[in-house]
């Protein structure tokens, strides 16, 4: 996983108190393993801003092995974060198996009812960004996939989270209508932790009035687009490449139905290690939207919110405000 410093601007957590979430593997933890499986060890594994995470080795009734990651994360947030993420993996790995992690369960500890869990397959993986041919052609494939069960509308069921902040996922017919809802909670949530500032309130109603209905709304009247189905955080720190197959894989997902565009966002900031040479390999497998001439306005526009995010996520820096 990349260091703490690479993903924050030097953001360090700080330290938890309370239990142990890995002291032992809790009842409702066992109760979704296979039956009569027996628990050989579990120990704290991998990194995390948000959650606890541990590798928990598992032996079936013939000997065989089964390794689970499993993550904890505490309070009625942490609930609706472990629900999200696995309805966002399960979706996923409906349509792209080899793409994620099998999930297999979330729930509530029952000897520590604050922890809250998602459980899936253990993979071991390296902490280079995957290829970028493999990588890019399977995120377009993903988005190609699911357009055929698409909703026709953009959101989703459930609340999903990116970090430790909920989406609002609430369906709309437009992506027009949907950006621009999911652009008013993340403003809402910088303002409440960085505070209001004049020059942003006036950029804001600015972005509300003219910049997002002049960039998506011709999406809308051209019937260019399909709501397919995003990651949502396709950063480098959720991808990996898998060391028993070489394939990419991706993690921490926080689904919803979308423009396949905005899955490129993110890859925009230098910070994020991807850049311009993903974004066009992406590219040559799934074409740019029309209006085409408005496509680096578009990512731009996408790259915004997963820059709020990192301004809401890392409150001790205000360079995402300024950037």
């Amino acid at each position: 996983m990349p260091d703490v410093k690479d993903c924050s601007d030097g953001y360090v957590p700080p330290p938890r108190t309370g239990p142990n979430p890995f002291e032992g593997v809790d009842d409702n933890v066992i109760a979704k393993l296979p039956q009569e499986s027996k628990v050989a060890s579990i120990s704290p594994h991998g990194s995390s801003f948000w959650t606890q995470t541990a590798q928990l080795e598992t032996k079936l009734p013939d000997g065989t092995c089964q390794t689970y990651f499993l993550k904890v994360a505490e309070g009625e947030n942490g609930r609706g974060m472990m629900r999200g993420e696995f309805e966002s993996m399960s979706l996923l790995h409906s349509i792209t198996p080899e793409f994620v992690p099998k999930p297999h369960a979330w729930g509530t500890y029952h000897g520590l009812p604050q922890f809250h869990f998602f459980l899936c397959d253990f993979h071991d993986m390296t902490d280079e960004l995957p290829e970028i041919e493999s990588f890019t052609s399977t995120v377009a494939r993903l988005h190609k996939a699911s357009s055929a069960l698409s909703p026709d509308r953009y959101g989703f069921h459930v609340p999903t989270h990116m970090g430790f902040t909920a989406q609002d996922n609430r369906w709309c017919d437009t992506w027009e209508e949907f950006f621009r809802q999911g652009m008013v909670r993340m403003l809402e949530r910088e303002r409440n932790v960085h505070g209001p500032n004049d020059e942003l309130e006036d950029l804001t109603g600015k972005l509300y009035d003219s910049v997002i209905p002049r960039l998506l709304r011709p999406l809308t009247v051209l019937k260019s687009i399909t709501p397919v189905l995003v990651h949502g955080d396709l950063w480098y720190g959720n991808c990996c490449t898998d060391n028993a197959t070489g394939q990419p894989i991706v993690f921490d997902a926080c689904v919803f139905w979308a423009h396949n565009e905005y899955e490129v966002g993110t890859w925009r900031a230098l910070r994020y290690r991807f850049g311009k040479s993903y974004i066009k390999a992406y590219q040559k497998h799934f074409p740019i939207s029309v209006p085409e001439e408005d496509h680096d306005d578009r990512n731009a526009l996408y790259s915004i919110r997963y820059d709020l995010h990192s301004s809401i996520a890392y409150s001790s820096s205000l360079r995402f405000r300024r950037e």
